[in-house]
């Protein structure tokens, strides 16, 4: 599958939304390929009158395999990581070395299906040659990008292989509301899910830059939605539960923010 980032109004994301991939524009099947269309958006400002409004308008978007994350960093650079000390072993001459990888004993995708262990080897590879990331291939960044794709929370890699390319794709709503930024790693995650399929939007009322400065571009569609707002709390992650009001063993694992 190739992810096509809509161009959109900031009032068409709540109708686009919900759409299964196959309704919404620019979707198409050519050569064996899908091509998805996503919402890849960051949403700055306040555009509703008051805190409790803007807050209920972002829980309707929660769907039943959306990750809401009100908190970063969420992955720190101390984290442990099994993968790290191999990774220059994985990459020579712009190319993953996929069958060193999945025979290695630090590889952690073994148990899914093949074809989505190759779906997520061919979005990191895509991924660093993108040089999307500041510092790839100038100061070993690429490596930093493969250790955390291959060291991602099992429950992201369950949510890949559940991902029917036609129906609902999986999604992130980032809320952020004070002057904490995302990681690096979390910046790599983030930029590889969009490749991968993933719905991901940030709410960040202040306008602050929570996650450009490990982008070389903007690579996030911008709205500004209102009037920029400091110092509002989030609600508790628990109480954005599926608008359906339906919980999945999804939601319970992400509830926490993480």
């Amino acid at each position: 599958a190739n992810t096509i980032t809509l161009k959109t109004m900031y009032e068409e994301i709540s109708i686009l939304w919900r759409q299964d991939l196959k309704y919404r524009p620019n979707f198409s099947i050519t050569d064996g390929k899908v091509n998805i269309p996503v919402i890849f958006a960051k949403v700055c400002g306040v555009k509703e009158d008051s805190e409790s409004e803007y807050f209920n308008n972002i829980r309707k978007l929660v769907t039943e395999d959306t990750m809401v994350i009100t908190k970063v960093p969420v992955i720190q650079q101390t984290d442990i990581n099994p993968v790290k000390p191999y990774v220059t072993e994985f990459y020579r001459n712009r190319k993953l070395l996929r069958d060193k990888i999945k025979a290695h004993s630090s590889y952690q995708y073994g148990y899914i299906k093949e074809e989505v262990q190759d779906y997520i080897l061919d979005k990191l590879e895509l991924l660093i040659n993108s040089q999307v990331i500041k510092g790839t291939f100038e100061n070993g960044m690429e490596y930093t990008i493969i250790a955390t794709v291959l060291n991602m929370k099992k429950e992201i890699v369950r949510m890949i292989q559940n991902f029917d390319f036609t129906k609902s794709n999986p999604k992130i709503i980032y809320i952020l509301t004070s002057e904490d930024i995302l990681s690096r790693e979390d910046a790599i995650v983030t930029a590889f899910l969009n490749l991968v399929g993933y719905d991901i939007i940030m709410f960040v009322p202040t306008g602050y830059e929570s996650e450009g400065r490990f982008y070389n571009s903007q690579i996030m569609e911008r709205h500004e939605a209102g009037e920029y707002k400091y110092d509002l709390r989030a609600p508790d992650v628990s109480q954005f539960v599926p608008y359906t009001d339906r919980q999945t063993f999804f939601d319970k694992i992400f509830k926490r923010g993480r």
